[in-house]
């Protein structure tokens, strides 16, 4: 093998696909990248594997000698980092044909290396068929965080993703919240596929909301193909999705309000301290009244109550709902703008935006009993309110999907 090649091409080829190898597996091979250069196309082949998702970036180089071989990925990522200059070399000498020798400006590595000849090739295939999709990180960002973590139940730990009239839709849940996305799409061919959530977290963290794939259905395989880069997730074959669609139509609002999102991440956040400061992750009590939307969470150390301005077209009961904080603070780091609070009679909620849906179920809970210590006599308590909690201007436009 000799050859050179652009080091920050290599660099960031070489991180794409350290990312998909994994740290740990049985199978040491496993933990390298497979390196092969074609004198005939001067092309560089650099590929990985998990045996859940498969990567294979493209490098074009100066190629004198063809070869392959496998190198661990973060010394290849930590040498195209350190070196100098725009160009490196990459040699095996016959005197020396156990090392591998990478020069750039006035540094030189010999590093040791292992024969590909046994490594587990992984088949990528190139689709024939595919339909165009953009907008792979924002869609990752905003369902994988709801997917299960439970093994039992596989469907559940994957996003589907639906291609339709010029539409993405993708929904993700763990069985008691769900997500529910919408994006435009630049085809109209229909497509469906079950994507495991980590998979599609590894995708979305070698690419740019900008970058646009052909996604070709291959068997077992949704092929992603960027240009210079072939990515294969392994999808879910068995296993039926929660309508999530149908779901959502069939629950009756019996309260409403709109707020900002800003104003709610900040008053959840401020809630959050009391509810997980305890041995036990405490429900957050939430209510509509009074033209805000008013939390309050105790445990065995502190009593805390927080509130967002809001319209409010109908308040709920004094007593509210009881929800997960953890999820409702996931779900306002991933959406913007006004939201449509709706809550039906039994306390399932619906946070509604332009293009997503969230539907979070009722927790069991109860305000547990205020400790004499931590109030005055004859002084009350105040809410501690998100910045700016004035009234809201009426007639903010209702988003539904």
């Amino acid at each position: 093998m000799k050859l050179e090649v652009s080091r920050l091409t290599m660099l960031e080829a070489a991180k794409s696909v350290a990312k998909v190898a994994p740290t740990l597996s049985s199978k040491d091979m496993l933990k390298k990248i497979l390196f092969e250069s074609n004198s005939n196309t001067g092309e560089v082949y650099m590929t990985a594997t998990n045996n859940e998702v498969s990567i294979q970036h493209k490098v074009i180089a100066s190629v004198e000698e063809s070869g392959s071989l496998l190198i661990n990925p973060g010394l290849l990522v930590g040498m195209m980092s350190k070196l100098e200059g725009d160009s490196v070399s990459l040699s095996i000498s016959p005197s020396q044909p156990e090392f591998l020798k990478v020069t750039g400006g006035r540094c030189t590595y010999r590093i040791f290396y292992q024969s590909a000849e046994k490594y587990p090739r992984p088949t990528i295939p190139f689709p024939e068929e595919s339909v165009i999709m953009t907008g792979i990180c924002s869609l990752a960002k905003r369902t994988t965080f709801l997917v299960s973590k439970d093994v039992s139940k596989p469907a559940l730990q994957c996003v589907q993703v639906k291609l339709k009239n010029n539409t993405v839709h993708a929904a993700a849940s763990d069985g008691t919240k769900m997500m529910f996305v919408k994006d435009s799409a630049e085809q109209a061919d229909e497509r469906e596929f079950l994507l495991p959530g980590r998979s599609l977290q590894v995708l979305a963290s070698i690419s740019s909301d900008s970058d646009v794939f052909d996604v070709g259905d291959i068997g077992r395989d949704v092929v992603f193909v960027r240009g210079d880069m072939i990515f294969t997730i392994h999808k879910l074959i068995t296993g039926s999705f929660i309508d999530i669609a149908a779901l959502v139509k069939s629950l009756k609002p019996a309260y409403t309000a709109v707020a900002d999102v800003n104003k709610l991440k900040e008053a959840f956040n401020l809630i959050s301290i009391a509810a997980v400061a305890g041995d036990v992750k405490e429900p957050v009590n939430l209510a509509l009244t009074g033209g805000e939307i008013v939390l309050r969470c105790s445990n065995d150390y502190s009593e805390a109550t927080s509130a967002a301005p809001a319209n409010i077209s109908k308040e709920t009961p004094d007593t509210g709902f009881f929800y997960d904080v953890s999820a409702l603070i996931k779900l306002f780091q991933v959406v913007s703008g006004k939201i449509v609070l709706e809550i039906d009679a039994r306390g399932f909620m619906l946070i509604k935006t332009r293009n997503e849906v969230y539907l979070q179920s009722p927790l069991q809970g109860s305000m547990r009993a205020s400790k004499p210590a931590m109030q005055t006599k004859g002084q009350s308590k105040e809410q501690v309110r998100a910045k700016g909690a004035g009234g809201m201007k009426e007639s903010e436009e209702t988003m539904v999907i």
